[in-house]
């Protein structure tokens, strides 16, 4: 199907974007954003740096961009938003709601996480080679929150979901200090990485001030039991030992540093290729994607039928009791009057259907109020009971735990899908085959790009 590089991107440029352009009525039927609206595989990798404040994320990016220092360092959080970093002929900093229109169109879907969010949004355009040749997101250091509340008033987890789609490599970054994991950063692990593991890669930074290897090993240790503990895989991914050099921040150390600047020297190397990642991270990115649309289907409609199966059960309440009032007061009005009608203009005829068109008049306009009132009554049941709700419309996948990844896209999307169904007048009721077809993109379309991927990397 394709030839050279330059064909393989462009043919999975195309694929990728018919499928968007073919699925995009039913996405926004469903309310449902595709993170990727148009995928541009030819573009620049992008790198994502994540942590607890003060573990070396800024430092390191002014490191690898040299000259003058473009982000703020500290011990103490210097920064609370998202840092875009690009490559532009001329330095400039936008801030707000202007950044966003600063950016590639890959990053055209940040703008669904409102204006709060926005204001923490900085671009940063500088005339550095690197950035010739990646884009680069510095992040907000993550907190520990008091209790369930937290301090900051966008969805965090989202941004960073979002953000993690988009890239191609994920840094998370460890300060010796505070191996352990913060509330938000337990989070960040535990939901917003599922899928995207493979950009994955964790650093225990700032190798170079710790004293001795006691206090190394300690250090280390600490990581691998909180690391154990959050992430849902058998074994943990490899950590690197590193540091930036910065004299500053050296201590008289017993500890040799080779095998830390070695580590750094696979970093860097990571970086250099990240390009090499970029389709896989695409075809992950459009995978997530499409199954979380199916997700979204499925609970929709399952939603849609319960709601539509009470106002059905509600109007044929109210048409047999309107039937009943119709009958009954047709046996009351031959009671009184006999069978014998004198004339079709009898002032008891008259009466009978004007007691009748009242009366069943009323049983209607009390029949549709009563609906209305179940109706929300039922819809607040199902945001009640959201999670049993998808439970049982995957019943049988999730038995048999062969797409126990479902309840993690299900997470992903849960609030959003809430706030439809909350405030959506009208759910859609049919799919049309829409199921169906996500499925052959999801488990026919996809794996074939990636089948005829891995047999060309083969040749």
């Amino acid at each position: 199907m394709f030839g050279s590089n330059k064909d393989t991107k462009k043919g999975i440029e195309d694929t990728i974007n018919r499928l968007y352009k073919a699925f995009k009525p039913s996405a926004e039927k469903y309310r449902y954003t595709f993170s990727l609206p148009e995928i541009t595989v030819g573009g620049l990798p992008t790198i994502v740096f994540l942590g607890n404040h003060s573990s070396g994320k800024s430092t390191l990016i002014n490191y690898l961009l040299g000259g003058s220092p473009i982000q703020d360092t500290g011990v103490a959080p210097t920064d609370d938003g998202f840092t875009i970093i690009l490559y532009g002929e001329k330095d400039e900093d936008f801030y707000g709601p202007a950044a966003l229109g600063r950016l590639p169109k890959e990053f055209a879907n940040l703008n669904k996480f409102g204006p709060e969010f926005l204001q923490h949004l900085k671009v940063k355009y500088r005339s550095c080679e690197l950035l010739k040749k990646i884009n680069l997101i510095d992040s907000p250091g993550m907190i520990d929150t008091a209790g369930e509340a937290s301090t900051r008033n966008y969805n965090f987890s989202a941004v960073v979901r979002s953000f993690v789609e988009l890239s191609n490599l994920v840094f998370f970054m460890f300060d010796p200090d505070k191996p352990g994991t913060t509330g938000e950063t337990v989070k960040v692990l535990s939901e917003c990485l599922f899928g995207m593991e493979f950009k994955l890669r964790v650093l225990l930074n700032k190798c170079d001030t710790f004293e001795n290897m006691y206090d190394f090993a300690r250090s280390y240790g600490a990581l691998c039991w909180n690391l154990s503990r959050v992430l849902k895989s058998k074994d943990l991914p490899k950590i690197y030992t590193t540091f930036t050099p910065n004299d500053t921040t050296r201590v008289s150390t017993q500890i040799d540093l080779n095998w830390f600047e070695k580590h750094r020297a696979e970093l860097l190397n990571l970086i250099h290729t990240a390009e090499d990642r970029k389709i896989d991270s695409v075809i992950a990115s459009v995978a997530a994607d499409f199954t979380q649309l199916y997700v979204r289907v499925f609970v929709l409609l399952a939603a849609s039928k319960k709601l539509f199966c009470g106002c059905v059960k509600g109007w044929c309440t109210t048409i047999l009791t309107a039937g009943v009032f119709f009958l009954l007061e047709y046996w009351g009005y031959k009671s009184l009057t006999g069978l014998g009608i004198t004339g079709p203009f009898s002032y008891k005829l008259f009466l009978f259907w004007l007691v009748a068109v009242l009366g069943i008049g009323l049983v209607f306009f009390l029949g549709a109020l009563s609906i209305n009132v179940f109706q929300r009554k039922r819809r607040a049941k199902l945001v009640v009971d959201i999670d049993k709700l998808f439970e049982a419309s995957f019943a049988e996948s999730l038995s048999y735990g062969d797409r126990g990844d479902l309840r993690q896209y299900w997470s992903v999307i849960k609030p959003e899908t809430i706030s439809i169904i909350k405030n959506t007048k009208r759910l859609p009721l049919f799919s049309w085959g829409l199921t169906r077809k996500l499925e052959r993109v999801i488990y026919v379309q996809l794996k074939e790009v990636m089948e005829k991927l891995r047999r060309r990397g083969q040749k």
